[in-house]
């Protein structure tokens, strides 16, 4: 939230599910799991990326509800 992001989505689990779910951020995973992670503290930005077989590229839109996620190279019309 303090990065200013609407949302992430999580090409694997997430642990306390209930407590995502109040946050004023959408947060979409493959799965929940009571396993906690281990952090690697590193990462990687600007590169494209494959979740669940979609690719993604910098600068696409992903547009997101309780249904599920689209991936578009443009901006659509909402509403």
């Amino acid at each position: 939230m303090k990065n200013g992001w609407a949302g992430l989505v999580i090409d694997g689990c997430v642990r306390d599910s209930a407590a995502l779910g109040k946050l004023p951020l959408g947060v979409k995973a493959l799965a929940t799991h009571p396993r906690k992670s281990v952090k690697l503290s590193s990462g990687q930005k600007d590169l494209p990326i494959r979740v669940a077989g979609c690719e993604l590229h910098p600068g696409d839109w992903l547009y997101a509800d309780k249904d599920g996620v689209i991936v578009s190279a443009r901006e659509l019309a909402t509403g």
